[in-house]
This record gives C-alpha cells, sequence and structure tokens, in this order.
C-alpha cells in the first residue's frame, strides 16, 4: 500500500480511535445515569433526528465529495464551486428541516406512541441543524483528500461532545440533557470545520465559475446517493424506532446500544474505507487502474484478518463485558449484540467497498441494491418483532447487511478485477484460526465471571490470533510497526 494512503489511513483511524474512545466512555455515563428506560427515550429521539437529518443532507456531502476529488488538481476553482454551491444546499436544506421538527415535535412524538419524546425532538432541531453541517465539513475535506484535516475535525467532535452531553446529564440526569449537549458540542465542531474547509479549499482566493453547471451536477449525482442514504438511515435506525413502537422504550436501548457497539467494533474497516474511497475514483480518472484494484485487494484481505475472528471473539464474551461495563439491567441486550457479531462481519466489508463505488460512479446501482435489502430489512424486521421480541429486529439487520455486502463486493470486482483466489486462500486460512481461537476461548472463560472473563477471553484471543496470522504468514508484525512508524 502505497506510502500516502498508509498515511491517510493512519490519520482517519486514529481520529476514529479518539471519537470512538470518548464515544465509549459517553455511552457508559449515559447507560449508568439514565437507566434503560430514559437512554430508551433518548435513542428514540436519536433515531428521529437521524431521519430529519436524511432530509437535510440527502447525499450532497458525498455527491459533492465526488467532484471535488475529480476537478480538485486539475481544475482547483471548479472543485472550490462545487464547495460553495453545495454548502448553499445544505445550509438551506438544514435550515427548513430544523424548523420543521421544531414545529412538528409534538404531532410526530405522539405518531411514534411516546409523549415524552416531545421536547427532545424541538431541542434535537438544533442537533440537525448542526450536524448536518458538521458532516458535510467532514466530507469535503475527505473529497480534497485531507484525511487528517478530516480526523482532526472528527476527533476535536467527539472531545466536545463528551465534555458537553457528560457535564449536562452528570448535572441534570435527563434525556432532554443530553439533547442540549449534543446541540452545543455540534455547534463549535461545526464552525471549526468550516474554517479547516475554507482554508483547504482556499476558498477565499478562488474564482467561481459555471456554477448553475456545477449545482445541477452536484444535484443530479445526489439522486442515487439520496436513496442509498435513505436507505443506510433505514438500516440504522428503523430498528430502534420499530422496536420502541411494538415494544418499550427500555428494548428500544438494549437494540441502540447493541447498534452502538457493533459501531465501535467496525471502526478499523470504516477507517480504510472512508479514507482510500476518493483514491479509488483519482486512480481510475488518471489510469492507474492497476494501483486501485491492488489497494482493494489489500483492504479486503486485511478486513477478513481481522473480523473473521473479532465476530467469533464478540459473541463469546458479549454477556461477561456487557454485564460488567453496563450493569445488570442491560441484561437484554445480550442477544442483540451476540446476533449483531454477524451483522459487524457483512457490514465491515461495505464499509470498505460501498464509499468505493460512488467514487467510481456507481452510486446508481449501488442504491437500488441497498433500497432493495433495506425494503426488506423493514419487513423482516416488523414480522419477526412481534414473534420473538427485540431479537428479531437484530436478525433482519444482520441478514440483509450480509446480501448488501455481497452485492457491493460484487459490484467492486466489476470494476477492480481483484484476485478472487487470493482472496478466498486467506478466508480460509482465517477460518481456521477462528475455530481454534473461539474454542480456547470459550474453554478459558467458561469458570470465569465478569471482569476477569472479559480479559481473559481479549488476552487468550488476541494471542492466539496474533500467533497464527505469524504462522501463516497473513502478516509480519514488524512490517506494520515499521510502516506505521516511518
Amino acid at each position: 500500500m502505497a506510502r500516502e494512503s498508509i498515511e491517510n489511513v493512519s490519520w482517519e483511524f486514529g481520529g476514529r480511535v479518539v471519537h470512538i474512545v470518548t464515544s465509549g466512555l459517553l455511552l457508559i455515563v449515559l447507560t449508568r445515569v439514565l437507566g434503560p428506560d430514559r437512554y430508551g427515550l433518548l435513542a428514540l429521539a436519536i433515531a428521529v433526528f437521524t431521519f430529519a437529518r436524511l432530509l437535510s443532507e440527502s447525499g450532497l456531502h458525498w455527491s459533492a465529495a465526488r467532484y471535488i476529488a475529480e476537478f480538485k488538481t486539475d481544475r482547483p476553482d471548479r472543485a472550490a464551486t462545487v464547495v460553495l454551491e453545495s454548502g448553499l444546499l445544505v445550509v438551506g436544506a438544514s435550515t427548513l428541516v430544523s424548523l420543521s421538527l421544531f414545529l412538528l415535535s409534538a404531532p410526530l412524538a405522539s405518531l411514534i406512541g411516546e409523549p415524552r419524546l416531545s421536547p427532545l425532538l424541538a431541542a434535537g432541531s438544533g442537533v440537525v441543524f448542526c450536524y448536518s453541517i458538521h458532516r458535510y465539513n467532514r466530507h469535503i475535506l475527505q473529497g480534497y483528500e485531507d484525511i487528517r484535516g478530516s480526523a482532526t475535525v472528527h476527533s476535536i467532535e467527539g472531545v466536545l461532545t463528551l465534555a458537553f452531553v457528560a457535564g449536562f446529564v452528570l448535572y441534570r440526569p435527563t434525556a432532554l440533557a443530553a439533547v442540549v449537549g449534543y446541540v452545543l458540542a455540534y455547534a463549535c465542531a461545526t464552525a471549526v470545520g468550516l474554517v479547516a474547509v475554507y482554508r483547504t479549499g482556499a476558498i477565499g482566493s478562488a474564482t467561481f465559475i459555471d456554477r448553475s453547471t456545477i449545482r445541477w451536477q452536484v444535484l443530479r449525482y445526489n439522486v442515487p446517493l439520496t436513496a442509498t442514504r435513505l436507505s443506510n438511515v433505514v438500516d440504522r435506525q428503523v430498528g430502534v424506532l420499530l422496536v420502541g413502537y411494538f415494544l418499550t422504550a427500555a428494548n428500544a436501548g438494549f437494540y441502540a446500544l447493541g447498534k452502538q457497539i457493533a459501531d465501535f467494533v467496525r471502526v478499523p474497516a470504516a477507517s480504510l474505507g472512508f479514507a482510500l474511497a476518493p483514491t479509488y475514483g483519482a486512480r481510475k480518472t488518471s489510469g492507474e487502474l492497476d494501483t486501485a484494484t491492488e489497494l482493494f485487494e489489500e483492504s479486503l484481505t486485511t478486513t477478513l484478518i481481522l473480523y473473521v475472528p473479532a465476530a467469533a471473539g464478540l459473541i463469546i464474551i458479549a454477556e461477561p463485558a456487557i454485564l460488567t461495563v453496563f450493569g445488570l439491567e442491560y441484561a437484554g441486550a445480550v442477544v442483540v449484540v451476540q446476533i449483531l457479531a454477524v451483522f459487524v462481519f457483512f457490514h465491515t466489508l461495505v464499509n470498505i467497498s460501498a464509499p468505493g463505488l460512488d467514487y467510481l460512479g456507481r452510486a446508481r446501482i449501488r442504491a437500488i441494491a441497498n433500497a432493495g435489502t433495506s425494503a426488506v430489512n423493514v419487513a423482516l424486521t416488523v414480522a419477526l418483532i412481534p414473534a420473538i421480541g427485540v431479537a428479531g429486529a437484530a436478525v433482519a439487520t444482520s441478514v440483509t447487511t450480509a446480501c448488501y455486502a455481497l452485492v457491493c463486493l460484487s459490484i467492486m470486482y466489476a470494476e477492480l478485477r481483484f484476485d478472487l483466489r487470493s482472496v478466498a486462500v486467506c478466508f480460509s486460512k482465517m477460518s481456521a484460526i477462528t475455530v481454534g481461537m473461539s474454542l480456547a476461548v470459550y474453554t478459558s472463560t467458561t469458570y470465569l465471571t465478569g471482569a476477569a472473563a472479559v480479559a481473559v477471553g481479549i488476552t487468550v484471543g488476541v494471542g492466539i490470533w496474533l500467533l497464527a496470522c505469524q504462522l501463516l504468514a497473513l502478516f509480519d508484525v514488524r512490517q506494520l510497526v515499521a510502516n506505521r512508524s516511518g
């Protein structure tokens, strides 16, 4: 993998590690202080915010990033015009959606069947406005391949969110206090991101050209990306809303906690996908298709090496980990996390392939596939929740994500003819390692409970994984350290 790509992945991974650590600490504070019912209420509110952000953001940030990546080197003024036009669209849409959420907060709360949501949704209009622009800033920096700046903005947002939200909740342990904290944190992060975009894109010295043409290009490519975004939002949040509707706010909290843990585990793959996605499009445009193919194949095998055993390990240590970290009252989340381990594995394949498809010009077919699996996800969730409870939402999400991941890999293979044989060999080796590792972890933790079971399980699992990967020449630890340090 080229040095520049390694540096980008390292910066993005570092930024996500900071964000995930702060998010993890915040998650512990929220679950412990609020309890299952109030945490579940907050999770329902966040699900509504996410759906509202679909309207305020659509796929504009992705569309803008794609054209910036295409224009930034040879036509920088055209790239700056993309920033201007897409920014105006995002700010306008965010303002309209935020005001609508504020005015419709009470009817929406009644529709969901949870009147306590009304003040949270009204205050959360600020979350929708600020986070939409913050997310836009991060993707614009990605389009310029300023992964360092994007990761820095992401880290700052994580630290600010921990400080504001935890501070407000500890002072006043309510879901509304948490929402107010989110508003203030995202407002500060948005201001930092706007400065970074202004500097990276040299907006102040740019000459804006062909504004109407560029606006039309961004809006046109936005259409399939919006469909993809809708599908992503449905996959991520519809389970929370449906669990809250059919069951209780506490059960919605269990499911939200499981998805949050899954997001934590997916950080390395998400870092790879985010950092390398613009590179695929840029290399294809410049005629360096072999380089793009090599990069993707390496990211795919790395993901298999990491996540085949990680998914198995998550199933084994889910129970002692959740009961130790979050408390006995969150025991209902154990089965959710165990089922979502399957989701984690397949979604990491989505993480490394789907973003690249947008930069390769395959957004439309990806959107069709994503929309289809999302529709099936909703139908399965509605059918399974009444039958098997909160676990039904986890099963539906895992099954449909597996189908979507295979489709994304198939489309990526049509664009970048990576070596299927070497990928299959890697997967076979990791499967064999995982079986042995799982047996060792299960045996070593059988008579342990709590923190001891978690510590021993992770130590044994990671030790066996490292040793086996070295023996089977899947990677060289010394080479990894050398690449990272210099």
